[in-house]
């Protein structure tokens, strides 16, 4: 994602993360990997939840449980969701150039 938030940004359009883990996790992911845009922390998966995106293959009990599916949501100046990409399996990821398409129109429509 950080390859392509310049893209996001010359459109007006703004990223952010939001996983499950803990803020001190995430910290530290976000400096190993040097991200250029901000990971909320959601522990209780409840975002994931009321958006959702939330992975339902895990147990409660499974240290996985609360983990979103991989995913983008385009939400427009007003907070709608105006469109919704996810992927079922943790190893795929939505296609940059169908978010930056969906993201064109949207801004256009605006």
């Amino acid at each position: 994602m950080s390859d392509h938030t310049d893209a996001f940004e010359a459109l007006g359009v703004g990223v952010t993360a939001v996983v499950y883990e803990p803020p001190e996790l995430i910290a530290e992911f976000e400096m190993k990997y040097d991200l250029t845009f901000p990971m909320l922390s959601d522990p209780e998966s409840s975002a994931i939840t009321t958006l959702g995106i939330l992975n339902e293959e895990y147990e409660p009990d499974s240290k996985y449980h609360g983990v979103p599916h991989p995913g983008v949501l385009l939400i427009d100046s007003n907070g709608r969701i105006r469109a919704k990409f996810a992927e079922s399996s943790y190893r795929k990821r939505p296609d940059f150039a169908d978010l930056i398409n969906a993201s064109t129109r949207l801004s256009v429509s605006e």
